[in-house]
């Protein structure tokens, strides 16, 4: 079963991936401004958090696999409105409903996943997990890249919508009979306050939210400065920087899951993780080069410590919740959409005070923070 589920994952991750570094391009043709594109991102992730909110009392009434196949339905469909219409407001609002949608189907294949691990593994399953999503989202841009011409967008988002279909077939076929746990959904306040009583909870939410603040960044504003800023053609964004950037995702994240099940325990990786992440993310501001090959390897170099953070959070993370803590679960993937609203609002305040390259030098600075939580939480080893 956890084969099916990685196998959906993987289809999902395709979905999710094929548009994800064209997103902010394409949106940005239907505004009047760059900082009017993390507004929308932040509005997205609103709606997000408040589905999230809302997803434990969801799964508890309807269960995982029908909410899934319902949440994905809805996830198709969007996908081709956003290739039949051109009409601003109606793309905008198609485009909001896509992003809280891809966060909401993760938090499904999530639970599926969850379901199939015990604490001694939990190391190596998400490692696993991560893996595969990670091994789409190399592959993906580099297939966007071949498939765009002339910013023929709705390409992009055809292809995602015909893996999103594969990945609805998957679940539908095989996860009939899928036996939902007790979900357990205690009110928001008591949610807070296991959260808040656990420093190593609290520290390890806190770590994921920098993670994602980190990712907000990147994903938004990297290729449009690349593109817009330093000249470099999408094509080549998409095709050759972001695939080769994304590689540590594939080839690490199985490793030291394994690696924190066995011997070291996640801290030490963490904290290295978000040193190397933070100081390669500012090295990004003096990049003065409009080479593909530099910009593939700094880029390379912060995902080689993001890549640890992940892995380690995911690990860390689950193994101190079951799957039927599905509010603990809701409540981390809150926020990284918070993690959404804040970051993209942040980087819009941002970039009307500074020039654009030294917005990579104001992220490393904030994913230096990580580093008192990361040095204070207790190993699982």
């Amino acid at each position: 079963m956890l084969l099916l589920v990685c196998l959906a994952s993987f289809l999902y991750s395709f979905h999710y991936a094929l548009p994800l570094y064209i997103e902010s391009s394409f949106i940005a043709q239907f505004l009047s401004t760059e900082e009017m594109i993390g507004v929308i991102f932040s509005i997205a992730a609103i709606i997000t958090v408040i589905s999230i909110f809302f997803f434990p009392r969801v799964l508890r009434k309807f269960g995982n696999y029908r909410t899934t196949l319902v949440v994905m339905g809805l996830e198709i469909v969007t996908l081709l409105s956003l290739v039949a219409f051109s009409i601003p407001l109606v793309v905008i609002g198609l485009f909001i409903i896509h992003q809280a949608l891809i966060n909401l189907i993760f938090l499904n294949l999530d639970t599926f996943v969850e379901a199939h691990s015990d604490n001694q593994s939990t190391g190596s399953t998400r490692g696993i997990f991560m893996t595969v999503l990670n091994i789409a989202i190399a592959i993906a841009p580099f297939l966007a890249g071949l498939m765009l011409t002339d910013h023929d967008f709705w390409k992009v988002y055809l292809a995602a919508a015909i893996f999103m279909t594969l990945c609805f077939l998957v679940i539908a076929k095989n996860f009939k009979h899928y036996i939902d746990p007790q979900y357990l959904v205690p009110k928001f306040k008591d949610t807070i306050k296991t959260v808040l009583k656990s420093h190593d909870l609290h520290s390890v939410i806190f770590l994921h939210f920098l993670l994602a603040f980190f990712f907000s960044w990147m994903v938004i504003y990297t290729p449009i400065y690349l593109n817009k800023h330093v000249g470099i053609p999408m094509s080549d964004i998409l095709s050759i920087i972001i695939p080769v950037a994304l590689l540590p995702f594939i080839f690490f994240e199985a490793i030291l899951g394994r690696i924190a099940d066995t011997k070291l325990g996640e801290k030490e990786i963490v904290t290295a993780g978000f040193l190397l992440m933070a100081v390669a993310t500012m090295g990004l501001s003096w990049i003065t080069s409009t080479s593909v090959v530099v910009w593939a390897v700094a880029l390379l170099i912060t995902r080689i410590g993001a890549s640890a953070v992940e892995s380690m959070i995911e690990s860390y993370f689950y193994k101190k919740v079951g799957p039927e803590e599905v509010n603990l679960i809701s409540f981390m993937r809150m926020m990284r959409g918070g993690a959404y609203i804040v970051g993209p609002l942040l980087g819009s305040l941002v970039l009307s005070f500074i020039n654009f390259r030294f917005l990579f030098f104001t992220l490393g600075i904030i994913v230096l923070t990580s580093i008192p939580y990361a040095l204070t939480f207790k190993d699982t080893k």
